[in-house]
């Protein structure tokens, strides 16, 4: 009698967690982004958020957390879980700052991947259409081999544009003046300002500085050209220098995070493929709309970070 009894509440636990699931989100989800307003990451949680409440209804709220080459994020969410109401979302520069030991916390032992909406393959290298020693790569190459370290390049110590540096000094054979120049939105008044030569971003977040002339695209990290609208955006493969990444974004939760709420929030992610809104945002920005379940997205996420470690091995301990 007693086994039987236990059996029947294990089921009627059990009946009570689905039938409280089944009514996830009963409250608003929480997307923290570690960047300032402004640029790539907090415009793709943005347009993400509103895909959601669009299709489905879900209140998404989109939190600022900058700093620590996203670690204040992520500590952050660690340390105030919520069942799954909050979620880190990020990039692969979290993969960077983790390699250079920069984390105290393992993103894939001590996070569940809720799913990866994003990939962005038109990541750019861009200049001030004024800039009077170089307008294209192979002039930007040939000066800086004249003039070694001089040539400024904005970054985040850490970050995905550090990576896509150092894969491009070894492709070139020459060498940055490397700054550490904060956001992405940070290094656009720079460049616009003339006070770095080269700042690397998302094409799509500056395509009006583009269309206008005012920032000249000397190469994206893609395989092949580009096409955004009348331009067409040439690759650093195409122009004799072979580096290629992808720039992905994912949806992060602390482990304490029930398994069951990580489905239906990758569930959610899979129903806004189609929306109309997501897709249009999509296209302006240059990305491509990802499905990946959990799974895939931490198998993604571990095989990007052993690429990664090929060229940071000498920031490595």
């Amino acid at each position: 009698m007693k086994k039987l009894l236990a059996l029947l509440l294990a089921a009627i636990m059990s009946l009570m967690a689905v039938s409280a699931l089944a009514e996830w989100p009963e409250r608003s989800i929480e997307l923290i982004v570690p960047a300032n307003p402004g640029g790539d990451t907090d415009a793709n949680a943005r347009a993400l958020a509103a895909a959601l409440k669009e299709e489905l209804g879900w209140d998404v709220i989109v939190t600022n957390m900058a700093g620590g080459s996203g670690s204040v994020a992520f500590e952050d969410c660690l340390a105030n879980p919520s069942d799954g109401y909050r979620y880190v979302f990020y990039h692969n520069g979290g993969v960077t700052s983790e390699l250079m030991g920069m984390y105290d916390f393992n993103i894939v032992d001590d996070f569940k991947l809720a799913g990866m909406p994003f990939m962005d393959y038109s990541n750019a290298f861009l200049i001030n259409a004024e800039n009077g020693n170089f307008n294209d790569v192979d002039s930007m190459v040939a000066y800086m081999k004249e003039h070694p370290g001089e040539v400024t390049f904005a970054t985040e110590t850490g970050n995905f544009t550090h990576l896509q540096v150092l894969a491009f000094e070894a492709a070139a054979d020459v060498k940055f003046n490397v700054v550490d120049a904060g956001t992405a939105a940070q290094k656009i008044t720079e460049l616009l300002g003339k006070r770095l030569d080269v700042i690397g971003t998302q094409a799509g977040l500056v395509r009006d500085y583009l269309t206008t002339n005012q920032f000249i695209c000397i190469g994206t990290f893609a395989e092949g050209t580009i096409p955004m609208g009348d331009m067409e955006l040439m690759s650093f493969k195409e122009q004799g220098y072979d580096v290629v990444f992808s720039k992905f974004f994912y949806l992060a939760a602390p482990n304490a995070v029930d398994d069951a709420v990580i489905e239906a929030m990758n569930a959610g992610l899979a129903k806004v493929l189609d929306n109309e809104t997501l897709k249009t945002y999509a296209e302006n920005a240059l990305l491509e709309i990802s499905s990946m379940t959990p799974e895939e997205t931490e198998a993604y996420y571990t095989a990007q970070t052993e690429v990664y470690a090929d060229y940071l091995a000498d920031y490595i301990d």
